[in-house]
């Protein structure tokens, strides 16, 4: 079959791999839609921290089972998955409370030696298969990978109904988590982002109001627009400089403050201003098997509507 491989860091090419095989409890899937993750980009570079060249990555996708393994249940030719990309070991205290997605044993596709979205085929287990409504289209299953990292946010941060939100940097992870906000607990949000594209992709998908960061006072805006409180809860989307202490400035008294962007080299956060106020700080990473089976039935409500539009 024929994938993309990164050989080394800065170049890319065609090249032609055996077709894997599924294992005990894996299946074989013909590969419809991939989408291009900024850690592809990463990869692609020789930047990133464990999708090193020589690889062929990808993990944003959808496809067609077209062979299962030996001790496969549920699953089988014809089924088409989207594919939640990444499995535990099993055995860990993590995977025996269901939260896998923090198993430091855990794999993903397209890391190391498994072949990822880049390529016609790709191998999964089961558990990572979750079968697509009937009418939904390829290219947005394979959306549906961005969008549960924003939901999986949105439920880490137990949003209530009504509740007001800010969400720091509105690439493709802050506008799911946008998305995911509004489909679950619709309430005023504001966004910010010096991108004046993203910014009005931002209003279109359900943003109340959108800020530029490099020219306007952000927490000025914010407390003006509730009433000198502040915003219920923060999801910080982007490891911009101080962008931890702007979120710390517009969230209210005994709020949340939510990372969701990898910072690498510190984030320079004052903790007195959090302490003083009682905020609560709350990481998020990746999703699980729980927020894939809930965003397809968010998609199958009508409630992503603005996910052909991304």
């Amino acid at each position: 079959m024929k994938a993309m491989k990164f050989p080394e860091a800065g170049r890319a090419e065609i090249v032609e791999v055996p077709v894997p095989t599924p294992g005990a409890g894996e299946v074989l899937v013909r590969v419809k839609a991939a989408g291009i993750c900024a850690s592809d980009v990463a990869a692609f570079k020789g930047t990133h921290t464990f999708r090193r060249p020589p690889v062929i990555t990808g993990h944003e996708l959808a496809g067609e089972i077209v062979l299962a393994g030996p001790g496969v249940v549920e699953r089988r030719a014809g089924d088409r998955v989207a594919l939640e990309p990444h499995v535990g070991c099993g055995r860990c205290v993590y995977c025996g409370q269901g939260n896998y997605h923090e198993c430091p044993e855990k794999r993903f596709v397209g890391v190391g030696e498994w072949i990822g979205a880049f390529a016609e085929h790709v191998v999964a287990t089961e558990s990572m298969c979750h079968p697509m409504p009937a009418r939904m289209p390829f290219e947005e299953a394979a959306m549906l990978e961005p969008f549960c990292v924003g939901l999986h946010a949105v439920r880490r941060a137990d949003l209530r109904m009504g509740e007001t939100v800010a969400i720091l940097g509105v690439g493709t992870i802050g506008l799911m988590t946008l998305l995911a906000a509004h489909a679950t607990t619709p309430g005023w949000t504001v966004v910010t982002d010096p991108s004046a594209a993203k910014r009005a992709l931002a209003l279109q998908c359900g943003a109340d109001m959108a800020l530029d960061p490099s020219r306007e006072n952000v927490a000025d805006a914010v407390l003006k627009a509730t009433g000198g409180l502040g915003v219920d809860a923060v999801f910080i989307a982007a490891a911009a400089p101080g962008v931890l202490d702007q979120a710390v400035n517009l969230c209210r008294r005994m709020g949340r403050l939510v990372i969701i962007a990898s910072f690498f080299t510190g984030g320079g956060v004052e903790a007195r201003v959090i302490q003083a106020k009682e905020q609560v700080v709350i990481g998020t990473s990746m999703y699980t098997a729980v927020d894939y089976r809930l965003a397809i039935r968010l998609w199958e409500q009508g409630r992503l509507g603005q996910f052909p539009r991304l």
